[in-house]
């Protein structure tokens, strides 16, 4: 393996620069502090020497007519500028200047916090001197001339720029000692890394069995061991996964079905032998080309379009028109799911259910049929009962009651018969399929206030909780009208006299979801999963008195499926229960 050079690594210097950075930061942090605290020092240090020598000045004073004089004499020899100020601040006598030309000193600064502490401080300018000054102000007591002396900062401005002079070479010496610590510490760091980098390029390139020479007892050493033995187990790992990968090779290409693995535009990226026959293509290999140009049937054009809303494997039943025998051909997708790379795939299964539809198609007929021949005769039945009970039984008393039994089964089994045309319609996917964009607010509410009046004869309190905005869909009114009838019918049936039903239209991370929550009785938890079977029921007995079919839960399972969606429900035995309908929400009109 070839040696890294580390003066070409840019981590090197971006560890160096940011080292040199923090270095620039500290220092000109330190520098400014330092020079700051020095300025303080420097006049605190003036200001006590101003105090000691307005102290002698005082002392020096004697009385007489001539203060002037006096004053000039002891500003050279203290060699700062002497002003007495009287009590009131009235100027006495100034070294620079005639007393009679300066205004009242009595509001300034230093006088005042010298007849407040015996001694006061300031800087200010000076109009006098057309400069900053350093004012010390000396109150020797009560009746007494406040003497106060002054000195031109620049004084200890100049100490300062020596002080910064001397800061300023301590500071640069300082800075080069840690531009090569830094670089030498950034170099000690970098070293191992490069090391392992250069390892790493080479198990890219496929040398699984590069490795770190690096002897060090320290946490790099410790990462470099650890590097070492990722290295030879991913050689290990890598053995295996293309063994693993022959063998999946072989069992897909022995597979009955057809298998196919596609992204999200419908593109073939792997398929099995059997894919391929299925599909009629003269290639074994599908990879590379887009499924439509495979085989052109709108039912597998619009199932590779709903792949970005399935929630779980959809499967769909198609009749292959390309070939002289007829042959329907079952595919099943899978949602969208993430690859490592970041890309959206999906499986899709084919196998031929020609077998299936012939035996799906005559059941169906069968039931269609059977449903057909007894819905007339029993709605003849239940009219022949509404005659009788207006009066045409000779011992009402006696008759009455069976008639309504009679009726009551009549309308049950029409309900039956009506229900089970329902699920044939949905699952042969017959019947008006036409869709129209629609607000379930709208439609969720027009269904219970439908069914307001059967609620308050119970007792029962019925809300409502539309969204805020409106909760487009793209569904089949009729039946979408027929599957929420059916969740609103079984909550008010199923909940006790004082009880309440909420019903809410609500987003959903899949879209939209109209849920219908109850205090009814509640479903054990075994029977919970089997609720949206046909003709299952918890209470065989309670069902029927209610006049149920055991249809309603699955029409409303079926009418979901049918529009890309899916149900749920949760429940508590005393507590009652919560349905879902969950449906994708309405793509962007045209």
């Amino acid at each position: 393996m070839k040696k890294p050079s580390i003066w070409r690594s840019r981590l090197l210097w971006r560890l160096f620069a940011i080292n040199v950075i923090a270095i620039v930061i500290f220092m000109a942090g330190a520098g400014t502090y330092l020079e700051y605290q020095l300025k303080s020092d420097l006049l605190e240090e003036a200001t006590r020497d101003l105090e000691v020598r307005s102290r002698l000045v005082n002392d020096s004073l004697t009385s007489g007519e001539n203060m002037d004089a006096q004053v000039r004499q002891l500003a050279q020899s203290s060699g700062a500028r002497v002003t007495l100020i009287d009590p009131d601040g009235k100027v006495l006598a100034d070294s620079e200047a005639a007393a009679v030309d300066l205004d009242n000193h009595g509001e300034r600064p230093e006088v005042l916090e010298a007849r407040r502490r015996g001694v006061g401080s300031g800087i200010r300018y000076s109009d006098t001197r057309r400069m900053d000054m350093l004012y010390v102000a000396y109150a020797p007591g009560e009746g007494k001339p406040i003497v106060r002396l002054a000195i031109p900062l620049r004084q200890v401005d100049a100490r300062l720029r020596v002080a910064e002079r001397t800061i300023m070479v301590t500071v640069a010496v300082l800075f080069l000692a840690g531009i090569g610590l830094s670089f030498l510490v950034a170099r000690f760091i970098v070293r191992p890394i490069e090391a392992m980098r250069s390892a790493a390029q080479e198990i890219a390139r496929g040398n699984l069995e590069a490795t770190v020479e690096l002897t060090r007892r320290d946490e790099f050493g410790e990462l470099v061991a650890a590097f070492n033995t990722m290295s030879r187990e991913l050689s290990s790992r890598v053995g295996q996964i293309e063994a693993n990968r022959r063998e999946l090779s072989a069992i897909m290409d022995n597979m009955a079905e057809g298998l196919l693995l596609i992204d999200s535009d419908g593109v073939v990226i792997i398929n099995n032998r059997a894919a391929a026959e299925m599909l009629g293509s003269k290639e074994p290999s599908l990879a590379g080309r887009r499924l439509w140009e495979v085989i052109r049937l709108p039912e597998v054009d619009e199932l590779l379009a709903s792949l970005p809303n399935l929630v779980e494997p959809r499967r769909i039943w198609v009749e292959d028109r390309t070939h002289a025998q007829r042959r329907v051909l079952a595919f099943v997708a899978t949602p969208l799911f993430d690859t490592a790379k970041g890309e959206k795939h999906a499986v899709l299964l084919i196998s031929d259910a020609t077998e299936d539809q012939k035996l799906l198609e005559m059941r169906q007929d069968f039931v269609a049929n059977v449903s057909h021949e007894l819905k007339t005769p029993l709605t003849s039945i239940s009219a022949y009962c509404e005659t009788l009970l207006d009066g045409a039984a000779d011992d009402e008393a006696v008759r009455r009651p069976f008639l309504e039994k009679i009726q009551v089964n009549t309308e049950r089994l029409t309900k039956l018969v009506s229900d089970i045309l329902n699920i044939s319609r949905l699952e042969s996917g017959t019947g008006d399929e036409s869709r129209t964009h629609i607000d379930l607010n709208e439609l969720v509410g027009s269904i219970v206030r439908k069914h307001a009046e059967a609620a308050e004869k119970k007792r029962l309190k019925v809300a409502l909780q539309p969204m805020d905005e409106p909760a487009l869909a793209l569904v089949n009114e009729e039946d979408m009208t027929e599957a929420v009838d059916n969740l609103i019918v079984n909550a008010i049936s199923y909940t006790p006299e004082g009880g309440s039903v909420q019903v809410s239209v609500k987003p959903h991370e899949q879209g939209l979801q109209i849920e219908v929550k109850d205090t009814g009785v509640g479903i054990p938890a075994e029977s919970l999963p089997r609720v949206f079977e046909r003709f299952y029921r918890v209470d065989k007995a309670r069902s029927r008195a209610l006049g149920g079919t055991g249809l309603g839960l699955a029409i409303v399972k079926h009418v979901a499926l049918k529009h890309g969606g899916k149900v749920d429900a949760e429940s508590t035995v005393g507590k009652g229960s919560t349905f879902r309908i969950i449906l994708p929400a309405a793509p962007a009109k045209p």
